[in-house]
C-alpha cells in the first residue's frame, strides 16, 4: 500500500470511545463489548476527503480543516458526502446521501459506516466503485483503521449497483490507474484539467526501469507525463531531461536538465513542478527529502522564488481545500 500522506497529515495515536447505541449493535451483529464509538485520542482539525475530478473520472485527496475535534471520522464521512467546496471538483456520492452512525469494532480493527438509502441513487456500477473506494480511502487514512464495512440504514447489504459491500473492505493499493491488467506500474502525481490540485496515478513503468528502482521509474514517469487522452496535465515542463538521480541517508537528488525552469515564472507551474517531485517520491519510505540540482548546479531559488538551496521536505498536507 503506497498510503502517500498518511503520517505526514494526520498523526493520530488511535482511535477509541465510550459506549455505543444499543440499537445500532442489535442491527450490525456486532458485539456490544467490541463496538465503539471512533474518537482520536486528540483534537484534530483537518482530514483528507477524496473528491471527484470535474470529468468524474479520477479521485482527488483534498486535505479539509475544521474547528478541532476528536470526532475526526465523522466529520470526514460528513465532509466526504457534502461535497467539495470547490466548484472545480465534484462529490463522489449522490446529493442527500446523510451518515446515520459511525463506530469501530476494536477487535478487527474494522469502521462501520452507517449511511441512508440515498445510497442506492447511484446511477452505475462505476459511479458506485468510485464512491464506495473513496469512502474507503478517506476511512483508512485514520490511524488503527484497517477495514470499512458500509451499511445502509443500519444493515449490511449485499451489493449497491453492483458493487460488492456485503464484507469489510480494505484500503486499496492503487487510488488512480492507467494500466492495463497484469501490467507493472508506479504511483505519481499529475494535474487535473485546471492545474489546481494534484491527482495521484498509476501509470506504466517507463520504458528501461523496473520495480527495484521504484522511485527512478516514478521521476522518470513524471517527466514522461500523462497520457494524451487521460484528460490530466503534466507538472514537469516539457523537454526537461533527468541527468541524474541518487537516494542517501533519506535525501532523494534529482539532477534535472535546464528545460525543468522553462516556465520561466507563473507560482501555478512552479508549485505544482515542486510538489509533484515531493509527494511522488516522499511516498516511497527511504526517502524523506528532495534535492534538486539544474544542469549539476544547486540554485538558491527557482524563478518564481522558491527556495531550492536545501533539500525540501514535503508538505504537511496535500490539496488544501480551504487556501483555494
Amino acid at each position: 500500500m503506497l498510503s502517500f500522506f498518511l503520517l505526514a497529515i494526520l498523526l493520530i495515536g488511535g482511535c477509541g470511545g465510550g459506549s455505543l447505541d444499543q440499537s445500532t449493535q442489535t442491527k450490525t451483529g456486532v458485539n456490544i463489548k467490541e463496538a465503539r464509538p471512533v474518537l482520536c485520542d486528540s483534537k484534530l482539525d483537518r482530514v483528507v476527503v477524496y473528491y471527484l475530478t470535474k470529468d468524474k473520472e479520477y479521485l482527488v485527496p483534498v486535505t479539509a480543516t475544521f474547528n478541532p475535534t476528536r470526532e475526526v471520522a465523522k466529520i470526514a464521512v460528513e465532509k466526504l458526502l457534502a461535497g467539495p467546496e470547490d466548484e472545480t471538483l465534484e462529490q463522489v456520492f449522490p446529493r442527500g446521501v446523510k451518515l446515520r452512525q459511525v463506530f469501530l469494532s476494536e477487535k478487527k480493527q474494522t469502521v462501520y459506516v452507517d449511511l441512508t438509502e440515498g445510497i442506492n441513487k447511484l446511477l452505475d456500477r462505476k459511479q458506485a466503485e468510485l464512491a464506495v473506494k473513496a469512502l474507503v480511502l478517506t476511512m483508512t487514512e485514520l490511524k488503527g483503521i484497517d477495514k470499512v464495512q458500509i451499511m445502509v440504514n443500519g444493515s449490511i447489504v449485499p451489493h449497491v449497483c453492483g458493487v460488492q459491500i456485503d464484507k469489510p473492505l480494505k484500503r486499496p493499493d492503487i487510488i488512480n490507474e492507467l494500466i492495463y491488467k497484469n501490467q507493472k506500474g508506479v504511483q505519481v502525481f499529475f494535474n487535473e484539467k485546471t492545474a489546481q490540485y494534484l491527482v495521484p496515478v498509476t501509470v506504466p513503468l517507463p520504458a528501461g526501469t523496473d520495480r527495484e528502482n521504484l522511485p527512478l521509474a516514478a521521476v522518470q514517469a513524471l517527466l514522461t507525463g500523462p497520457p494524451s487522452d487521460s484528460g490530466l496535465l503534466r507538472t514537469i515542463w516539457p523537454g526537461t531531461e533527468l541527468l541524474g538521480f541518487d537516494v542517501k541517508s533519506g535525501i532523494a537528488k534529482v539532477n534535472l536538465s535546464k528545460q525543468a525552469i522553462g516556465y520561466g515564472g507563473g507560482s501555478c507551474a512552479e508549485t505544482s513542478f515542486i510538489n509533484s517531485l515531493l509527494f511522488t517520491l516522499t511516498q516511497f519510505k527511504n526517502i524523506d527529502k528532495v534535492e534538486i540540482l539544474i544542469e549539476g548546479k544547486t540554485l538558491k531559488y527557482l524563478p518564481e522564488g522558491t527556495e531550492i538551496e536545501k533539500p525540501l521536505v514535503c508538505r504537511a498536507s496535500i490539496n488544501n481545500l480551504n487556501s483555494k
